[in-house]
């Protein structure tokens, strides 16, 4: 199997099985590739977020989070510029409560924009490059919410003008990831 196949297996399969998701990247060369990497932090990550049923644990499980850690700590240093890279240490970052680490890699992301995304070792399409930019942008409104519900607002505004232009996301349906007003 090629790395094409390989990779659009595991994407199938990454919602429903993350243990095998893993194993189809370790057939592939990733322990210099940080975007292979990145795959397997984020495996981690889901199962210290979500129990094998999929339903949302109460708790992040630390030992698979460390795990987590590990492995985009490696992607990171082959490549701190990958959007990909870090829009995952943002995640596991922010699954431990380190806001400051979280928005400083969300911030990156959107600093390199567009044009910075689709260069550099972790070449992403232009779609995916909008997508994770204005993806960003979102998780800044949620991290900035309850400390500066301003700059929040300015992040969701940010993020809802990218939806308009046609930027994908993750979001869906953008309702159920809302946080609340009061």
């Amino acid at each position: 199997m090629d790395r094409g196949k390989i990779l659009e297996e595991y994407r199938n399969v990454l919602v429903s099985d993350s243990a095998k998701a893993r194993s189809l990247i370790r057939k592939l060369s990733y322990k210099e590739d940080p975007y292979l990497l990145q795959c397997i932090a984020q495996t981690f990550l889901d199962e210290s977020r979500f129990d094998e049923n999929g339903k949302q644990r109460k708790e992040v499980y630390w030992r698979k989070w460390r795990v987590a850690e590990r492995y985009i700590i490696q992607a990171v240093e082959l490549d701190p510029d990958c959007p990909m890279v870090l829009s995952t240490m943002g995640s596991v970052r922010r699954s431990a409560g380190q806001n400051d680490i979280a928005i400083y890699c969300y911030e990156k992301i959107i600093k390199l924009g567009v044009k910075g995304a689709m260069s550099g070792k972790c070449k992403l399409d232009r779609d995916m490059a909008k997508e994770l930019v204005n993806d960003s942008k979102f998780e800044l409104y949620r991290l900035y919410y309850e400390d500066d519900p301003v700059l929040s607002g300015k992040y969701l505004k940010m993020y809802m003008k990218g939806l308009e232009k046609g930027a994908r996301t993750i979001y869906r349906p953008l309702k159920r990831f809302l946080l609340e007003t009061n």
